[in-house]
């Protein structure tokens, strides 16, 4: 693999990541999508000398090298270090973006809807009768509560499907159906996640692989680690493990 191939294979993947939302870390306004700002910066070091515009734009030659990925003195091959770790980062990024969604929605935030539009449903919680309003969804990401139960299978499985359920099933659920219309319920929770870098692979096998990113909260920063498992041809986030950096 050619510097160039390389460069423009993490460019791809980076670009797609800078699209992950942010922490909404206050009350979303009612009715429309929280305010999402992705902090998203990485640096790809592939060679020992910096990357001339030559060796992208040209291909190598037998007397011209350049172009091919090399290391430092003492340190592994590159390209195949690079190869490994990057084999699952457009899944990874596809995770933490879902991840970050589902968390919104959870909190009741991140879904346009239609203020105007709203109906009183009457849920059982706790053995008792709660009123709670639910707003006309107007987002183009979902139109019926299938396709928002399809969204939290597609990309979670066991111990943060189980986390999630909840969006869609069950009498508090974050959304409801009613006459052929979705709805959804606002709420003042803090919720999201601002993602610092991109995300770092690791333990890959045939059926799993392991995935960290720095998360910016609240002036601090964390490491989110998700474990993702292949089910159906599908790579789903199993489970979430959060340390605060050092």
């Amino acid at each position: 693999m050619n510097k160039r191939k390389l460069i423009c294979l993490m460019a791809a993947a980076m670009l797609c990541f800078s699209a992950a939302s942010c922490g909404d870390k206050e009350k979303p306004p009612i009715g429309s999508t929280a305010d999402t700002t992705a902090v998203t910066t990485a640096a790809v070091t592939t060679t020992a000398e910096p990357v001339t515009t030559e060796a992208v734009t040209e291909a190598p030659t037998e007397s011209d090298t350049s172009a091919e990925v090399t290391s430092a003195p003492g340190e592994p091959a590159a390209e195949a270090s690079t190869e490994a770790d990057n084999d699952h980062l457009a899944d990874a990024v596809r995770l933490f973006e879902a991840l970050n969604t589902a968390d919104m929605m959870q909190a009741g935030a991140g879904v346009d809807t239609d203020v105007s539009a709203s109906r009183e449903f009457t849920l059982k919680i706790n053995g008792n009768d709660i009123k709670s309003e639910y707003f006309m969804v107007t987002d183009s990401r979902y139109t019926s509560l299938g396709q928002v139960t399809q969204f939290v299978n597609d990309n979670f499985s066991g111990a943060l499907l189980e986390k999630y359920k909840n969006i869609y099933e069950g009498e508090g659920a974050s959304f409801k159906e009613y006459n052929g219309n979705l709805y959804f319920t606002h709420a003042g929770r803090g919720s999201g996640f601002e993602y610092a870098d991109a995300p770092v692979i690791s333990d890959i096998t045939d059926t799993a692989f392991t995935a960290s990113v720095t998360v910016n909260s609240f002036g601090d920063k964390e490491t989110f680690t998700i474990k993702a498992v292949k089910e159906a041809d599908k790579w789903k986030a199993s489970s979430l493990d959060i340390k605060k950096k050092q």
